[in-house]
């Protein structure tokens, strides 16, 4: 996210002038190493998990409930056909080539069925 600074600002000892571009990363404020124990390890059990993924304040996602319950079911209904997830090749995974989004450009990945549930 691109900012403009209103006024003169101090960050981490750097100088930031009134009126300069600024670069707002926010996936690294998610793995800020002064908030989160082991910042680059994804861990879903993450207590507290203070993430910024959805805002803060009054730029808070007003679609943050509905992502949330969507992503619950999908998932829900996405683990319970599948047994495990394993890599569909082994060729290393080369990164994303851009600021904003970090990981693979692309991973392939198989879902092992799980068994059937008997009468299903």
């Amino acid at each position: 996210m691109y900012r403009a600074t209103r006024r003169g600002v101090e960050m981490h000892g750097q100088a930031i002038p009134a009126g300069k571009i600024v670069l707002a990363m926010i996936g690294s404020a998610n793995r800020d190493p002064r908030v989160f124990d082991e910042p680059g390890r994804f861990d879903i059990h993450r207590d507290p998990n203070p993430h910024l993924a959805f805002g803060h304040g009054i730029h808070f996602c007003l679609g943050a409930a509905l992502s949330r319950l969507e992503a619950w079911i999908a998932l829900g209904h996405l683990l319970a056909r599948f047994e495990r997830f394993e890599l569909a090749s082994e060729e290393p995974w080369e990164p994303r080539q851009a600021l904003h989004v970090h990981g693979p450009a692309r991973l392939l990945i198989r879902g092992v069925a799980a068994p059937s549930p008997i009468g299903a």
